[in-house]
């Protein structure tokens, strides 16, 4: 897949532009490429991506600073997520042959070319709404995946005719590698979890939103009712590393109106402080969401601030678990 995507973007950069490149897979990160203009040959340090995301934004700065002549290559860049780049003097190539590249008295910028669509998986059920909540759960626990699916089913908070067919999809997409009947050896998690943060903010999240409600009283002072109700995103960050001052807050709730408004006297308001949203997953330890849904929610955010706390989550309380 991401030999096709620099072969691809290679050809329509030497029809649109006459440049021509040659890409080599060994080397640091996904390969280098070495390209000819005006007689001198630039040697770039490749990352490859399918589709760059928002949350992505943070280890593409850190590639840079790791590689003196460092390049992006992707199947297809947001027009935002371009802008962000270019701000950050990022170099990027994209398959439909727009490219900005600004080093050393070399200035390429083409951003002419119509955006690809990329095709999504379709019927696979590892990346729907309810396949999603099965992955939070895997991807904190790996070995769950050897459950009877029954209990995975429980511990899950789905139905158990789902889980075999999130298990099906994980193995037509490569990430679950079938070993027996029974067993199985997980592959690439880190982009399986990559692919999550993505996922969870396009189909599952917009469908968690419940209201919001105002605050009358300090955030670090309400107790909640035995873990009904828990901190997400800023909060929940502050409260799992102590390096973040949340500016926006966000509950993860099992609870009705009535019993938000009695227990904790927060207010129905459109334009309240707090955004609640429906708390998908099974028991609950602590006053925090997972730290996988805090890191996705601080992504998604975005923001310098929200971006280096989520380094420190990932760091510290995910990437050990996959």
């Amino acid at each position: 897949m991401k030999q096709e995507i620099v072969n691809k973007a290679l050809e329509v950069l030497r029809q649109t532009t006459g440049i021509q490149a040659v890409f080599n897979e060994k080397g640091p990160l996904d390969g280098v490429l070495e390209m000819a203009y005006n007689g001198v040959v630039n040697v770039f340090s490749v990352e490859i991506k399918e589709e760059l995301r928002r949350y992505q934004l943070l280890q593409i700065e850190n590639y840079l600073k790791s590689n003196k002549d460092f390049l992006l290559i992707a199947n297809r860049i947001f027009p935002k997520i371009k802008e962000e780049l270019r701000e950050k003097e990022i170099p990027y190539l994209e398959a439909n042959g727009n490219i900005y590249i600004k080093k050393d008295g070399l200035f390429l910028f083409v951003d002419t070319q119509k955006t690809l669509e990329i095709e999504k998986n379709k019927g696979n059920r590892a990346f729907t709404k309810t396949g999603l909540k099965v992955l939070l759960y895997l991807l904190q626990h790996k070995e769950a995946i050897h459950l009877p699916q029954r209990e995975l089913a429980n511990l899950t908070n789905v139905a158990l005719g789902n889980i075999p067919q999130v298990i099906e999809g994980l193995k037509e997409t490569g990430y679950l590698i079938p070993l027996s009947n029974k067993t199985f050896l997980w592959e690439n998690r880190k982009a399986l979890f990559e692919r999550w943060v993505a996922e969870y903010g396009s189909i599952l999240r917009p469908k968690l939103v419940k209201e919001r409600y105002t605050l009358k009283a300090k955030w670090q002072e309400i107790q909640f009712y035995k873990h009904k109700t828990v901190w997400g995103g800023e909060p929940a960050a502050d409260l799992i590393t102590n390096h973040l001052r949340p500016e926006k807050f966000m509950l993860y709730t099992k609870e009705n109106r009535m019993e938000l408004i009695k227990n904790y006297n927060l207010m129905p308001d459109k334009n309240g402080e707090i955004e609640v949203l429906e708390m998908f997953w099974g028991e609950n330890e602590g006053k925090t969401a997972p730290a996988i849904l805090v890191y996705a929610e601080l992504m998604l955010e975005a923001g310098k601030r929200n971006k280096e706390t989520a380094e420190k989550i990932y760091h510290e309380h995910i990437e050990p678990n996959l």
